[in-house]
């Protein structure tokens, strides 16, 4: 996160009000890993330095973000407590918890330790097993994404054209049924 954000987050945990405080916007940036986070803040050239600039505007719920715009002289990789895909007023999009934990830098490079840390971390966790959708099943991995990112409406919807589906089915089946006897 930027500037802005990184000193609200920064003034909202450090009062230890960080479980009253919920931001219901939504946000085009999905989760991630705590290390590929960190790793992401570290090399991406917005995030990395307080110099660098946008390389292209946005628009991110109907507000412009310029191109060229700074990503000020403080960053922010933040650990919440939970996220979800869901519709909300301005548009569908992930909205995150209450924070747990705030990594503020300048620099990438401000976060070599906090990096190391964290891939000691997943190496002592690497223990358990992944579900089988997560290695080569590109098929599944889509499916679930795609599970994932349904509004309530649209599951409503499709759940609403099954019953039909299956209506129509049982109707079929029980005229076939009918012009058996009827032979």
């Amino acid at each position: 996160m930027d500037t802005e954000e990184t000193e609200m987050l920064a003034e909202v945990l450090s009062r230890g009000i960080g479980d009253k405080f919920l931001n219901m916007a939504p946000t085009q940036e999905g989760p991630g890993h705590r290390s590929c986070m960190i790793y992401s803040a570290m090399v991406c050239p917005f995030l990395g330095g307080p110099e660098a600039r946008r390389g292209q505007g946005a628009n991110s719920y109907g507000e412009e973000i310029p191109s060229g715009e700074a990503r000020g002289h403080k960053g922010g990789v933040v650990a919440y407590d939970s996220c979800e895909f869901r519709e909300t007023p301005v548009g569908s999009g992930c909205v995150y918890g209450h924070p747990l934990e705030l990594l503020e830098y300048e620099r990438g490079e401000d976060l070599l330790d906090a990096l190391k840390e964290a891939v000691d971390a997943d190496t002592e966790a690497l223990t358990g097993t992944c579900p089988p959708w997560l290695l080569d099943d590109e098929t599944a991995v889509e499916a679930a994404f795609l599970l994932a990112m349904r509004t309530p409406e649209e599951t409503a919807r499709l759940k609403a054209q099954r019953r039909m589906a299956e209506a129509r089915r049982k109707r079929q089946k029980q005229a076939k049924a009918s012009r058996r006897r009827n032979r």
